[in-house]
Formats: structure tokens, C-alpha cells, sequence
């Protein structure tokens, strides 16, 4: 029997600003902590970087004709702070201003929904210079900036994301050093929890302020965490690392508290009516997920927790277990019971989701086309646990894979694809994967296609 969505569901695909658009020094664009960053010798595979990426800056309509010939009905993509205000505030640049307006303009005339992400991890440089999410002064700074792109788009853009996964910028940008900024400090990290909470409720208010037309959320990267053995220490690394991942933006943004451990933890940096500004009325939560999260003890680890992320073969696992190219556990169950947690435990909120996808070795054949088998499964069997959710309560409005190019994927360079269009990063030439036709299919039907 076919797994018929509701209808009105929005089928979709995400992307990021740093991932794509190239153009890293056009049109007055200042430079972000991930120019930094991947210009910095060793910290990026292969020391690549995303000064040209997929060039989505000069070829959006292209892209966007891409998206239409499958009927997609909702686009995700992030605004680079940089080129709006190159140096985080001050006067609006006009050009950045005009890219994503033109970009908005194709999009609604190919009959798809724009969904803006306000921050998609590259803080502007000059911003990180004077201390970046870590420094309070910052709040203000991100509600302003979010408030001149409400002004701006909130005629033709009814859906806004204010952060995409804080906890992943957080945790490895300021504890384990993985990503930019780069640190490995826990006084840094604490502060920056707060402060990006903090951020986000202002940022709604100023997005409120500036019309109320707008559905206004924050995207979270939430996974089951289990611990990799039955050991005491792993048990309870499990619990801490649980705190930090899922609940250290979802509880005081959708709950309006910390939890206990981490509130004494912040205890410091927390001020009268911060709880409140925090603890908006949000119109969804947006789901990023790709796998549950083993967790064992690592006192080489500021939390005494570590995940098992990017490890190409992480510990705990079975031996015959499913991975895909990022050695992540093809687990449709965590979709599912994911998705089931946010409808029990945050008051049965509509649920956007935000991300899902995999990487695999893709190749184009003598055929000129891209047999990528294993990432149609990877979506039939995550879709399904989907509509298993749907069908038993949870309030699941769309479905975005990640992601819609091939793109630059952060400190791994460019060798791990997660596209439906796959992009010859030599010539910058698209071709759609078979993945892309299944998507076509998946649309056109609204169910799971055979």
C-alpha cells in the first residue's frame, strides 16, 4: 500500500550559503570566519575551501530551473551575514541585499517557497575578532541584523530560521577546535550556549516587529544518544552528552529552562528576564537529523563525553552494520523515535524537517549518469519512518534533503557528496542523479515511489 503524505506537504531541499555561492570576494562581501578558517593550512581535507564552491552565486537561475523540472516545492538556503553587513553591523550592503532578491524573485517564480536561514555558521570575521558568540554584545548585533532582513523579504518569505544546529557550530567550533572558529576552551563554549539562545529570542522578537506575516523557528540537529558499551562511565557520558547535543537549545527555547546541570553551569552568564527574551512563542521546530549518536567517556574531552561523528568507522557499532561515506549508521528507527521525542516532550509543536541525507562515492558512468542506489534507499527507508511519525500524531509539515548540489562539506572538503545534482567541482557542470528523478517521482505522487 502506498505511503500517501498529507496533503500540502512541502517537499524540499536545503543548502548553505559558504557550501555554494562562490563569490567568496565579490560585491563587497566581508569576510567570514570560514574564509578564515579554510584558508588556514591543515584545519580543511586537502586545504580546500569555498572560494568558488559550486558557484550558486552566478548560477542560481540554472539551479533554480533545476529545483522547478522536479517540482519542488520549498527551497532552503542561508543568508551570508557578510554580505549584507561585511563587518556584522553598520551600513546595509546594497549588493547582497539585491543577490538574495533576485534569488527569492526566481524562486517564487517557479512556484517554490523560500526558507531562510538567518545563520548557517559563517559569522562574519569581524564580529569573531571581538570574542563572536562568547561576547553578550553580540545578541543585539544578530536581532538588528535579523530585523533588516525581515524588513526586507517578509513581503515574499513566510518561513524564517533563525540558527541551523547551534549545537554543532558550538561544540565544535569553541570545544574540540573541529570547526571555525577553531577553539578548544571551555570558558568560551559556556558563554556561547547562553549568548546564541539568548540571539535567538531577540532575533524572533525583532522578526515579529518587523511583520507579522512571517512563521519564524530554530533548526536543531537532535539524535538519540546511546552509549557505545554497558560500562558505568559510558552510561553516564551518554547522559551528559545528551544534555549538551539535544538539550542545551531545545529545552530553554521550547521549555523556557536549562536543564539543571547545564543551568548551574551558565548560572554565571544569565540575567534578569534572559529566560523570557529565550522562551518565545515559536511557530515550529526545524529537525536536522542523520543518525543516533554513540557516546563513550573521553576524559581527553572538555565535557568527559564524546560522540562518535566522522570517524568513517565509529565505535560501538555491529559489525554488519549499514554506514554510508561519513561512517554514520543508516538508522531509520532514530528518525523516527527523534521525531515521536519532539512531538512528546516539546508540547507536540509543528515540525519542519530541515535535513536529511547521505553521502556516497558517486560517479558518473559511461551513461553520463549517476546510479546512486544506495542513497535511494537510504530516503525510501527514512521517508518511511516519516510517515510513521505522521500517522501516529506527530505534526510533520516537510521533508528537505540534504542537500541539492554536491557541495563543500565544511572541514571535509570536497570528497563527501551529498547532492541530488551532482557538480564536476573542475567545470562546475550539474547532473542530476538518479536520487533527483526519484525526488521527481516522490512529488509528483506524494508517496514513496517503488
Amino acid at each position: 500500500m502506498a505511503e500517501i503524505f498529507p496533503k500540502n506537504f512541502l517537499w524540499g531541499a536545503a543548502t548553505a550559503s559558504y557550501q555554494i555561492e562562490g563569490a567568496a570576494n565579490e560585491d563587497e562581501k566581508g569576510k567570514s570566519i570560514w574564509d578564515t578558517f579554510s584558508h588556514t593550512p591543515g584545519k580543511i581535507k586537502n586545504n580546500e575551501n569555498g572560494d568558488v564552491a559550486t558557484d550558486h552565486y552566478h548560477r542560481y537561475k540554472e539551479d533554480i530551473s533545476l529545483m522547478n523540472d522536479i517540482k519542488l516545492n520549498a527551497y532552503r538556503f542561508s543568508i551570508a551575514w557578510t554580505r549584507i553587513f561585511p563587518n556584522g553591523k553598520g551600513k546595509v550592503n546594497q549588493k547582497g541585499i539585491d543577490f538574495y532578491s533576485k534569488l527569492i524573485d526566481e524562486l517564487l517564480a517557479n512556484n517554490i517557497k523560500p526558507f531562510i536561514t538567518l545563520y548557517h555558521w559563517d559569522l562574519p570575521q569581524a564580529l569573531q575578532d571581538k570574542g563572536g558568540w562568547a561576547n553578550r554584545d553580540i545578541t543585539k548585533i544578530f536581532a538588528d541584523y535579523s530585523e533588516v532582513i525581515a524588513k526586507k523579504f517578509s513581503d515574499r518569505c513566510e518561513y524564517f530560521i533563525t540558527f541551523n544546529e547551534p549545537a554543532v557550530f558550538s561544540i565544535h567550533g569553541y570545544l574540540d577546535g573541529y570547526m571555525a572558529p577553531g577553539y578548544k576552551d571551555k570558558n568560551k563554549y559556556l558563554p556561547t550556549i547562553h549568548h546564541i539562545n539568548l540571539s535567538h529570542g531577540q532575533s524572533v522578537q525583532a522578526i515579529r516587529s518587523a511583520s507579522s506575516n512571517i512563521k519564524v523557528g530554530c533548526t536543531l540537529n537532535m539524535a538519540p544518544c546511546i552509549p557505545s558499551s554497558t560500562n558505568k562511565e559510558d552510561l553516564e557520558a551518554t547522559k551528559v552528552f545528551d544534555t549538551y547535543w539535544n538539550r542545551s537549545f531545545a529545552d530553554p527555547m521550547y521549555l523556557g529552562k536549562y536543564p539543571e546541570k547545564l543551568f548551574q553551569e551558565l548560572n554565571n552568564y544569565i540575567r534578569t528576564d534572559d529566560m523570557k527574551t529565550i522562551y518565545q512563542n515559536n511557530d515550529f521546530i526545524g529537525l536536522n537529523h542523520y543518525q543516533h549518536i554513540r557516546v563513550k567517556s573521553d576524559k581527553n574531552n572538555l565535557l568527559g563525553a564524546r560522540g562518535a561523528f566522522n570517524d568513517e568507522l565509529p565505535f560501538g557499532i555491529e559489525k554488519d552494520a549499514k554506514l554510508t561515506l561519513m561512517g554514520w549508521e543508516v538508522v531509520p528507527d532514530a528518525y523516527y523515535n527523534q521525531i515521536m521525542e519532539l512531538k512528546t516532550h516539546y508540547g507536540n509543536p509543528d515540525i519542519y524537517l530541515t535535513e536529511n541525507g547521505c553521502a556516497y562515492p558517486d560517479k558518473i558512468d559511461a551513461n553520463g549518469e549517476v546510479q546512486d542506489t544506495d542513497r535511494i534507499n537510504y530516503f525510501r527507508k527514512y521517508l518511511s519512518a516519516v510517515k510513521r511519525a505522521i500517522d501516529n500524531g506527530a505534526k510533520v509539515k516537510s521533508y528537505f534533503a540534504w542537500s541539492f548540489l554536491d557541495n563543500f562539506e565544511w572541514a571535509l572538503g570536497y570528497e563527501k557528496r551529498f547532492g541530488i545534482v551532482y557538480v564536476d567541482f573542475k567545470t562546475l557542470k550539474r547532473t542530476p542523479k538518479n536520487s533527483y528523478y526519484f525526488f521527481k517521482k516522490l512529488i509528483e505522487n506524494n508517496f514513496i515511489p517503488n
